[in-house]
């Protein structure tokens, strides 16, 4: 029986960590699944965790933008999932082949969300120790903090500056690290720069951190021939580009609606879709 553990961010090295905890004595396998679409934020937080933690991360993916180029520039979406699956769950699914696996993945127990469905892998025993820890985000983020590991946070100043303006005592008075990570990121997962589950003001964030890459992003819409795709439905590239102020301003208007909300409530709760930013592409994708 082998034991793997996919590493993608920081439910599932929480996971790792947990289960490292239980059960040392167990041989683990770790895996990462790129798809040559990471920023390297994510090389450099992935080498952290394989010296502090003393182990070796495997690396078994598909290159994305190939796939793309396979699918004649025909853009992944909502309806046409492909990326997930063809770069990452597949070249996962042929690594482990036959052998009887458990694979721990990174659910936490406060999320209402779908594991693994083994039933086309039988061999594949699907296990979620967040859940039988009863661990939150909450505790994702103390354990990860105490390790020194938790992954790149893509701290954006210049929203953090303007929503200070709104309030005449410093933010980290009122806010915990870890709610400031969420709060404050201009991308909540160490996933594929160009995901189409982004939200708009994740775009902004590229374009402003990145611009190399949102300008690659804008290059793939413009290669559909006469049907144009864009990543994000109803956002293509040169909207967020034009657009980009107002967004942002958007963005810092809801920001300071979500912090008044904290504080009327005095009770961090936690919507996984909204608060985080970011709706999840599956178990393999920045979890």
């Amino acid at each position: 029986m082998r034991h793997i553990i996919p590493i993608s961010g920081k439910d599932s090295l929480c996971t790792a960590i947990v289960q490292m905890t239980i059960n040392p004595e167990l041989n683990y396998e770790y895996v990462f699944n790129p798809t040559g679409a990471e920023l390297p934020d994510v090389f450099d937080w992935l080498k952290k965790v394989e010296k502090k933690l003393n182990i070796k991360i495997n690396y078994v993916g598909k290159n994305l933008e190939q796939i793309i180029k396979d699918y004649n520039y025909f853009l992944p979406n909502y309806r046409q999932r492909y990326c997930t699956r063809q770069a990452k769950i597949e070249p996962f699914v042929k690594w482990i082949g036959k052998d009887d696996a458990t694979v721990y993945y990174g659910i936490r127990a406060d999320e209402n969300r779908q594991g693994f469905d083994n039933k086309t892998n039988p061999n594949i025993t699907p296990s979620y120790p967040l859940i039988d820890a009863k661990i939150d985000l909450k505790a994702v983020y103390i354990i990860l903090n105490k390790q020194d590991l938790k992954p790149p946070t893509f701290f954006w100043q210049r929203l953090f500056d303007e929503v200070q303006k709104d309030f005449p005592y410093p933010l980290d008075s009122i806010l915990d690290e870890w709610q400031i990570d969420i709060l404050f990121a201009w991308r909540s997962r160490a996933n594929c720069y160009f995901c189409f589950n982004q939200k708009v003001s994740e775009l902004v964030g590229l374009l402003e951190h990145y611009p190399d890459l949102f300008d690659k992003m804008e290059w793939y819409e413009n290669q559909g021939g006469d049907k144009k795709f864009c990543w994000r439905d109803g956002y293509p590239c040169e909207k967020i580009r034009i657009n980009k102020d107002k967004y942002l301003k958007n963005h810092v208007k809801n920001t300071i609606q979500k912090i008044n909300k904290l504080r009327q409530q005095h009770l961090f709760i936690v919507d996984n879709d909204d608060f985080m930013n970011m709706k999840s592409c599956g178990l393999f994708c920045g979890k």
